[in-house]
């Protein structure tokens, strides 16, 4: 499958878009985030008053049971958007275009082919999965009996815009801000990799919903987080970690989901319990492919696991 992405020799030093040697502060760095983070709290706050208000879209059942709800769910997303904007206008002083890719223009072409490898990826492991055995005994799924076929095809297209706004979100706060402006100070860029990657899987997690699965979960997502990293540094612009993980959501919540877990447009759910034995073995089965599934990418098109242009020694 070819992505058509930088040949493996090319030297890669456009792919930093805030150059080392940018001054930005330390203390600019943390406010910036700190601002981001406020715009979402409070947005999701505002977000969440105005959903529990409409009778058709309350949260009392749990979030994202309804296509409707779910909306409201992914919206809340939205305001990283306009804090990342406000911290780099107001704080930084250059334009939010800069985290998109060294030209400062999001690459439409790698956004598609990163969020239909993903989905087409999902879908067939997901489905493989149910033909063995082994793994259908303890993870299958069902027809979402609550979901009208009807009304899944007329929430699809706004759904999965829905998820575009909440998974670039993300992309845009962790692989692009935090990435870029760490590297930019002249830390390593295993430094610049690891700490966005840390917060990143913190924030998802969860012991009341997975119990002690909470670790596998978090470190589960700062492997992923790492790895989408390094996919921006080596493509040289944000689109490909923008449409992986756009297709990765889309595949979890409009086609298999588990039931009681933002399930309102999942044509398929599984009942397994996130904090079952069989959800831990999952989520390091999940760790262990991904990885794989990076290294054979990485090594196949650029020659290297680590993105080998500009590489600086830890201080």
């Amino acid at each position: 499958m070819h992505l058509g992405l930088i040949p493996r020799n090319e030297t890669k030093m456009t792919s930093i878009f805030l150059q080392a040697g940018h001054e930005i502060q330390t203390r600019k760095i943390a406010l910036g985030f700190f601002i981001i983070s406020v715009f979402y709290i409070l947005g999701s706050i505002i977000i969440g008053l105005v959903c529990s208000s409409i009778s058709i879209c309350s949260f009392s059942n749990g979030l994202g049971r309804t296509p409707l709800n779910l909306l409201f769910v992914l919206f809340t997303f939205a305001p990283i958007w306009i804090g990342v904007w406000a911290a780099m206008k107001f704080i930084h002083f250059v334009p939010m275009k800069l985290l998109l890719g060294s030209s400062s223009k999001l690459d439409l072409q790698l956004l598609l082919k990163g969020f239909f490898i993903m989905l087409f990826l999902g879908l067939g492991i997901e489905t493989i999965l149910q033909l063995v055995p082994a793994v259908s005994n303890y993870i299958y799924y069902e027809p979402n009996k609550v979901l009208f076929f009807s009304d899944w095809i007329k929430w699809l297209l706004p759904v999965i815009l829905f998820i575009f706004i909440q998974a670039a979100a993300e992309e845009l706060v962790f692989r692009g801000y935090l990435l870029q402006t760490i590297w930019s100070k002249g830390a390593s860029y295993l430094y610049a990799v690891v700490f966005p990657s840390f917060v990143f899987g913190l924030l998802h997690f969860d012991a009341q919903s997975y119990g002690t699965n909470a670790w596998f979960y978090c470190f589960n997502t700062f492997i992923v987080g790492c790895l989408l990293c390094l996919v921006t540094l080596h493509t040289g612009n944000i689109a490909l970690a923008f449409g992986l993980h756009w297709g990765g959501n889309t595949v979890s919540l409009v086609f298999f989901g588990i039931h009681g877990n933002l399930d309102g447009m999942a044509l398929w759910l599984t009942y397994l319990d996130p904090k079952s034995g069989a959800m831990g073995v999952a989520l390091i089965v999940s760790t262990i492919f991904t990885i794989l599934i990076y290294s054979i990418w990485a090594l196949f098109y650029f020659g290297s696991f680590l993105p080998t242009f500009g590489v600086k020694e830890p201080k």
